[in-house]
């Protein structure tokens, strides 16, 4: 950034003193990774007016006498400043115009008795927060970086309120499927909401996921998770561990629940995912009911409202074809930690990890993430807690030039440090955040409209379901 800084200044002061015959020193600019300087000298009797506009973002400088001479134009390759021009004015008066390609804080101007200095801040923040309901905070931000500009919104939830809950909410009630956060909200009786975990193409949450103390899907790669209970918040790398017994001893573990069967795999399925398996003819489908086999098929099977299916591949067929009807069976699966012992009720798998206990722990790497997520700039999703028992659901909006550029996973931790949260994980961000208040998204989708998710983690005030 000094070298760009460097390059203006000379490349400013070339252009004057080969185009005017006021010579090199009568203005420099320097752009830097936080601010814009501009210099003007003074000749004898030479004034400054400096004002600005805000939309368009522009800074001008009014003189009645021309330290620069003819009219140019200049593109500067900055991420806030655009142009450089001047020229005369029809009245004989001489103007300098900063051409800016986002809203900044009005410029510093010092005037001193040789020179002018104007300095233009590229690093702001703009807040507001508000009242949505008792127990429920909204916050916004404007703000910018030498990366660009930002906008932020925010909730800050009292958890312990008891009127206020948060849930976790599929979409249409299922695994498969999407379905709009405005939607999710509407038909919860929420009064906000925001998009929540990692989905596939089908709908399907791909990581830990439990609605009401149901385990509805298993983790992946120990992935950070939030865990939400009765006086209760926890946020930490959670595993899984499952297994089916048979009543002469023999077990095979459960490798997945409620997900698409693949080699070797033993999948529990149930009622959640749908009316069947959707598994195909090349494994073998147990139906269980109060522990006791009641039906054994081949593919597509029917899961029963009050029991579950086991479904196996490979090796997991050759142990399941061991059943009869009527056998009896165990299934066993807990969550390491366990948090369902806890007292754990809703759970939501995300990462990586952002903050643990104030500091910024970026989990990326051991959680296995790919690139896309690790990499770069983006809109995104962040949920966390503070010290004093408040949830944050942030969303950051992205890919808007001049609007909002989205956020690095560090620039997310440290937004999150600075709204007070003390551990704090990422959820799934891109054309996926979304913030929802009273029906209303309030966010700006990066694809133009609100994108259809797979779940969402919803807030229920007493007053919103009257």
């Amino acid at each position: 950034m000094k070298y760009q800084r460097f390059i203006w200044s000379i490349f400013l002061l070339l252009v004057l003193s080969t185009t005017t015959g006021y010579g090199a020193q009568s203005m420099t600019l320097e752009i830097e990774p936080s601010k814009i300087v501009l210099e003007l000298a003074k000749d004898e009797g030479q004034s400054y007016r400096v004002w600005h506009t805000t939309s368009p973002m522009k800074v001008i400088v009014d003189s009645p006498i021309n330290p620069l001479g003819p009219s140019q134009e200049v593109k500067v390759q900055d991420v806030a400043l655009k142009v450089v021009r001047w020229s005369d004015l029809a009245d004989g008066t001489f103007r300098l115009v900063l051409e800016f390609d986002y809203l900044l804080p009005a410029p510093v101007v010092t005037d001193l008795s040789d020179r002018i200095v104007v300095e233009v801040s590229k690093e702001y923040v703009q807040a507001n927060e508000q009242l949505v309901t008792p127990g429920v905070h909204y916050g916004h931000q404007r703000r910018a970086s030498s990366a660009g500009p930002n906008i932020v919104n925010y909730l800050k939830v009292d958890t312990l309120n008891p009127r206020i809950e948060l849930k976790l909410v599929l979409a249409q009630d299922t695994v498969l499927g999407r379905e709009l956060v405005s939607s999710m909200a509407r038909r919860s009786q929420a009064v906000a909401a925001v998009n929540g975990a990692f989905f596939a193409q089908d709908g399907r949450p791909l990581g830990l996921f439990a609605i009401d103390g149901e385990l509805i899907s298993e983790p992946y790669a120990r992935r950070t998770a939030l865990g939400l209970g009765p006086d209760l918040a926890l946020i930490e790398a959670v595993g899984f561990q499952g297994k089916v017994r048979l009543s002469g001893g023999e077990e095979f573990p459960i490798t997945g629940i409620n997900r698409l069967r693949m080699q070797d795999d033993l999948i529990l399925y149930t009622r959640r995912y749908g009316d069947t398996t959707r598994t195909n003819i090349y494994g073998w489908d147990v139906v269980v009911i109060d522990g006791i086999v009641v039906e054994i098929g081949q593919g597509n099977t029917v899961i029963p409202a009050e029991g579950f299916v086991l479904s196996g591949h490979g090796a997991a067929r050759d142990f399941l074809a061991a059943l009869d009807v009527g056998d009896e069976i165990t299934v066993e699966y807990a969550l390491e930690p366990d948090w369902f012992a806890l007292g754990v009720e809703q759970i939501i798998g995300g990462g990586p990890r952002l903050l643990r206990d104030g500091a910024i722990d970026i989990t990326g790497e051991v959680e296995l993430f790919q690139s896309d997520i690790l990499v770069g700039r983006a809109p995104r999703t962040a949920i966390g807690f503070t010290a004093d028992h408040k949830l944050l659901l942030v969303t950051v909006n992205g890919r808007q030039p001049g609007i909002s550029v989205g956020m690095t996973l560090t620039e997310l931790a440290e937004l999150m440090l600075e709204l007070g949260a003390v551990n704090a994980m990422n959820l799934d961000g891109g054309g996926s955040t979304t913030m929802v208040i009273r029906n209303r998204v309030l966010n700006l989708p990066s694809d133009g409209i609100e994108r259809p998710v797979s779940n969402a983690i919803v807030v229920i005030a007493h007053e919103s379901r009257r």
